[in-house]
């Protein structure tokens, strides 16, 4: 089980930073503009996830995340043909969602009971959830929060590198901050959902074996 998780995790590094990094490094040993050679791997990201598309019929959120860079890397390549700027418009709109997410915490639902709540198997049973549960609350805040940080966070330190590296290492450190980042975040909102939901399901036990004597 853990060499299939360990196989999954390669490949996944693979498709998002081996693929783009090597295509950029290709497309500029061919003569490329830096800026169009950045825009050409983001193109091979799209061949890439196109064909995982055809075998597996579902998009994952990074696949999600490729698709956006792409459609929006044309224009502002278009505009202002400068590839650092190409480079730090995927992080300029990573710590725009991240205030959309604190800016969320003040609403009835932040962002990441919105999202749990869309991709959960049985939609009814989280409301009915949330409805009676405020530990429930607590623990999609919380998980807000820590997105909301961790998003932030990737936002100032990837455009920081982005205009102080050089401009290949800054491909690099960028095509491995972005996924890094998001696969760290996923597995700690699982963590956390997981360790309450275990929590509150053991102290529900005790309380019902309290409750029989």
């Amino acid at each position: 089980m853990m060499t299939k998780v360990w196989v999954r995790l390669f490949l996944a590094i693979v498709e998002n930073v081996g693929v783009p990094v090597g295509a950029y490094l290709l497309f500029t040993m061919l003569g490329w503009q830096p800026v169009w050679a950045l825009v050409g791997a983001a193109g091979v990201s799209v061949l890439v996830l196109a064909a995982q598309y055809l075998r597996r019929h579902e998009l994952t959120v990074l696949g999600g995340l490729v698709l956006a860079r792409f459609a929006l890397g044309v224009p502002v390549a278009l505009v202002t043909g400068d590839a650092r700027v190409e480079l730090a418009k995927d992080f300029v709109i990573t710590g725009a969602i991240g205030l959309f997410a604190a800016v969320s915490l003040l609403a009835r639902r932040p962002l990441i009971a919105r999202i749990r709540r869309d991709l959960a198997a049985d939609p009814a049973q989280f409301d009915r959830r949330w409805r009676e549960d405020a530990g429930f609350h607590a623990l999609h805040r919380r998980l807000t929060l820590v997105w909301t940080i961790g998003l932030s966070a990737e936002a100032v330190v990837a455009i920081l590198l982005i205009y102080t590296l050089p401009l290949t290492l800054a491909v690099v450190t960028a095509s491995i901050i972005a996924p890094a980042t998001l696969l760290t975040l996923i597995a700690a909102t699982e963590w956390l959902a997981r360790r309450y939901t275990t929590t509150h399901h053991e102290l529900g036990g005790q309380l019902k074996q309290l409750g029989s004597h």
